[in-house]
């Protein structure tokens, strides 16, 4: 790290202002060349101006100083606050390298963030979930990972493993003389609630990526029922061809929507019916199925005009079986074609008119709450592969030393157990980790962090 890289923090396009940011141990120097102004003082932004070899004014740019070991990367730091012309930052950027800075790679301040041990690696991760956070959701679940109870919870499972393998440790100094210095009891009842902490978070796991990438929510009901229309309704705009024709929909087709905080894929799918028409529609029925496995929540949307809740809900099962179906909103729909006397009042069926836009919001309410039910207003849970797998070890070795403290194992085989359980849980904070893990985190993140 003795070089010093040099990237564009904002993005490149027209704007008000573009940041220009320097690390490493020449970045002092190399300003100095083009910057005419003030001395620099440390933390303090300040007005000067930007010239190129031949004197030519470029911009006039504020300049901040953060010196080593006060700033993000723990090196000399120095940002540029230019005009946001993508000319004026190329040129600062080229006029860097000319006096020996060099392009920073994809995540390069943040990897010396972390190699100066500024951040931990899962601090790290959180900074790119916090830049390409899309939702208020995702923006939680990264700020948790940051500074909040994910980072504490992850922090707290290693310190009480490091202090439990320590007694142990000391017991294995002193075998000779028989010293029990770690109650089984005690180590039983710790290793319990670590164990039973572990099992909920894994649990969190397919619910924390959804977050991240967006929660796929299936749209399905027969042909004609008012799937399309009602997907257009919630987007409001009009992104799937609607027509009174059954099986015009025939490949799913799937959408952003921002709702109660969440980033939502709505998928709208092939009308079901047990006779397809061709096999193109055949086909979109297979599909339709396939999404329904993958989807966190299906809003089954049927007839009220044509068809009871009773008959929905047998037509549901017989097309897309019983087992292992994710929770399903069953919405009546075409309300505006019933009296108020024939409507269903099941307090299980959403009565709606996507046509007329009537009852949307309550849908809105019932989709939240479902997604909250599952578990998505979590204020601590695992998004990361990486952390799942190092967890999900973590969870063997701590499911090994209980039964080694049940069949009343030696202390050796113990301290081994709890050895492995908080390295696995030290590769997600990365006091363990390998070249190769922090090439593939690192690529993530834009070149300017």
């Amino acid at each position: 790290m003795g070089d010093t890289i040099v990237a564009v923090a904002t993005a490149w396009a027209p704007a008000a202002i573009g940041v220009v940011r320097l690390s490493g141990p020449e970045a002092l120097s190399i300003l100095s060349a083009f910057w005419k102004g003030k001395p620099l003082r440390p933390r303090v932004a300040q007005l000067g101006e930007v010239r190129d070899k031949a004197g030519q004014l470029l911009d006039q740019v504020i300049v901040t100083y953060f010196p080593a070991p006060h700033s993000y990367t723990g090196e000399d730091v120095i940002e540029i606050s230019c005009h946001g012309s993508p000319y004026i930052l190329r040129r600062v950027v080229e006029l860097c390298i000319e006096r020996g800075a060099r392009l920073a790679r994809p995540g390069e301040f943040s990897l010396r963030a972390y190699l100066n041990r500024k951040i931990s690696l899962d601090q790290a991760e959180a900074i790119a979930d916090l830049i390409q956070a899309q939702s208020a959701a995702a923006h939680r679940l990264a700020l948790s990972q940051l500074t909040g109870s994910y980072y504490e919870k992850v922090r707290r499972f290693r310190s009480q493993l490091v202090e439990l393998l320590a007694l142990l440790e000391l017991e294995l100094d002193f075998s000779e003389e028989d010293v029990e210095f770690a109650s089984r009891e005690q180590l039983r009842s710790l290793l319990e609630s670590l164990n039973s902490e572990i099992v909920r978070l894994l649990s969190s796991f397919k619910m924390g990526q959804a977050i991240r990438q967006g929660i796929p929510i299936a749209i399905v009901g027969r042909p004609n029922a008012g799937k399309s229309t009602l997907l257009n309704a919630l987007l409001s705009e009009e992104r799937a061809i609607v027509s009174d024709i059954p099986g015009t929909t025939r490949d799913t087709v799937e959408e952003r929507l921002f709702l109660g905080g969440y980033d939502l894929r709505l998928i709208d799918t092939a009308g079901l019916r047990e006779t397809p028409a061709d096999p193109i529609e055949a086909e979109g029925i297979r599909r339709t199925r396939e999404k329904v496995k993958q989807a966190f929540l299906i809003l089954y949307v049927f007839d009220a005009a044509h068809e009871s809740i009773d008959e929905a809900q047998k037509h549901a099962h017989a097309l897309l079986g019983s087992d292992k179906l994710p929770p399903i909103l069953w919405i009546a729909n075409k309300i505006d074609l019933l009296s108020e006397g024939t409507r269903d009042s099941s307090p299980d069926v959403l009565m709606i008119s996507a046509k007329n836009r009537a009852g949307l919001e309550s849908l809105s309410s019932a989709i939240i709450e479902k997604l909250n039910a599952m578990g998505a207003d979590a204020e601590t849970m695992i998004s990361h592969t990486r952390h799942y797998e190092s967890f999900i070890r973590a969870h063997e070795s701590v499911k090994n030393a209980l039964n080694l403290l049940r069949a009343g194992g030696g202390t050796e085989l113990l301290a081994e157990e709890l050895r492995l359980a908080q390295a696995a849980i030290g590769e997600i904070t990365g006091e363990i980790t390998s070249d190769e893990i922090l090439g593939h985190i690192f690529s993530r993140f834009c070149i300017g962090k």
